[in-house]
């Protein structure tokens, strides 16, 4: 369905891919599009595309010459995954630490300044962040270097600038599971059995209060690793989010579409991989 609705509007979207600013010439124009099958009926198209996509063929770029989609998907998907990896565990790590010490020390000032923190990370989007990172630790400090994914410092910047939002979601969605978890009739009785305090926090409410936090990071870890346009963008990353928005830009049709398929296999992925989390740390799931 993904793959018919993004085929569909990228069919309907006026112009084409060897559109510019200077004319083609007519018959260049038409051979180009019998080459590409731009020529044919929107059903024929499609239906060739499906069946080219079983055999593992993407198809061609219209605008890098002499390269398929699946190739240019190659070279850029490494660069995301690691760029998501590192954003995914910087956010569990701060989010999770985070809503432990809120829950842990609830209404005292560690609760107040962190759940403040939160609350201005989740106003404060990547076109925003990005650029204020750039500015006091690249340009003023000069501690790293921007626009640049060589070394390991490289990486610092776009890691923050995306985990610190979904950091933010997993502190608030932590404190608020241990919060309740905490309150439960069996954390009563163990209290009542003489279980310890830090035992009946950390093995039996932290367990239980990261079930929204796994169904949160499932779908949230397709879409990082898929490419972060956005800070893709703002940090020149060569990854799939940046390769995205040129393909867009020049109408390279074939390649937005191996993005987008590549993309909802991503989510259903991780959202499978989140569900096997929750089965492995809530019984009751694997019963259902």
């Amino acid at each position: 369905m993904a793959t018919l609705l993004t085929f569909g509007l990228v069919y309907c979207v006026p112009g084409g891919p060897f559109d510019g600013e200077k004319e083609m010439p007519a018959l260049i124009r038409q051979k180009l599009d019998e080459r590409y099958g731009l020529d044919r009926p929107f059903v024929e198209q499609y239906g060739r595309y499906i069946k080219n996509i079983f055999k593992g063929d993407l198809g061609p770029s219209y605008k890098y010459t002499n390269w398929d989609v699946a190739d240019l998907l190659k070279a850029k998907i490494r660069v995301s995954f690691e760029l998501g990896i590192y954003s995914i565990l910087f956010a569990l790590v701060l989010g999770i630490i985070g809503g432990v010490l809120c829950a842990r020390y609830r209404e005292q000032w560690i609760d107040k300044v962190l759940s403040f923190l939160s609350t201005l990370g989740l106003c404060l989007p990547a076109f925003i962040v990005g650029p204020i990172l750039i500015h006091i630790f690249g340009v003023h400090l000069r501690w790293v270097s921007v626009a640049c994914w060589e070394h390991w410092s490289d990486k610092i910047l776009p890691t923050v600038t995306i985990g610190v939002c979904y950091a933010s979601y997993i502190l608030r969605l932590t404190k608020r599971g241990l919060c309740d978890v905490l309150g439960k009739t069996y954390i009563t009785a163990a209290r009542a059995r003489g279980v310890s305090e830090q035992r009946i926090f950390f093995i039996h409410g932290l367990k239980n209060a990261l079930l929204p936090v796994v169904a949160y990071i499932g779908p949230v870890s397709a879409g990082i690793i898929s490419g972060a346009v956005v800070t893709e963008t703002i940090f020149h990353i060569p990854g799939l989010g940046r390769l995205l928005i040129q393909a867009i830009n020049n109408r390279d049709d074939m390649l937005i579409l191996g993005i987008v398929n590549f993309y909802v296999l991503a989510i259903i992925i991780c959202n499978a991989a989140a569900d096997c989390v929750q089965a492995w740390l809530d019984p009751r799931i694997r019963l259902q």
